[in-house]
């Protein structure tokens, strides 16, 4: 049996965390380890729950998505950082991979991009 890979997401619409928490519940080996509304708590959450993957949001209140991957990167066994935004725009996609983004998707044009990379992560 494969190890489940564990998911942290990090948005400020809590009706946008549900959707994914029920998408991604539905694959399997996937295991959604905690929500985030800020980036603040997406440093904590990373920190304590040791996720495989943070699905994150860029803008946000307080700390913004940018920043949050910066710190999150900081750390010696980081996760990988999948940037799920609404913003599409070339500037938005290079600033996060700037930030340590491992990878960039643009709510509801993405999707099937998506999770296919989710499941390719645990071959």
């Amino acid at each position: 049996m494969a190890p489940e890979t564990k998911i942290l997401i990090v948005d400020d619409y809590a009706s946008v965390r549900a959707d994914l928490r029920t998408i991604l519940e539905l694959l399997n080996d996937v295991i959604v380890v905690g929500e985030a509304a800020t980036g603040e708590e997406a440093l904590r959450q990373a920190k304590s729950l040791e996720p495989d993957i943070v699905l994150m949001d860029l803008e946000m209140p307080g700390m913004n998505g940018w920043s949050a991957i910066r710190s999150i990167k900081a750390s010696p066994q980081a996760p990988k950082i999948y940037v799920l935004t609404v913003h599409g725009d070339p500037a938005a996609e290079q600033a996060a991979f700037r930030a340590g983004a491992d990878a960039f998707f643009v709510k509801g044009q993405d999707s099937d991009h998506l999770l296919k990379k989710l499941l390719s992560f645990r071959k």
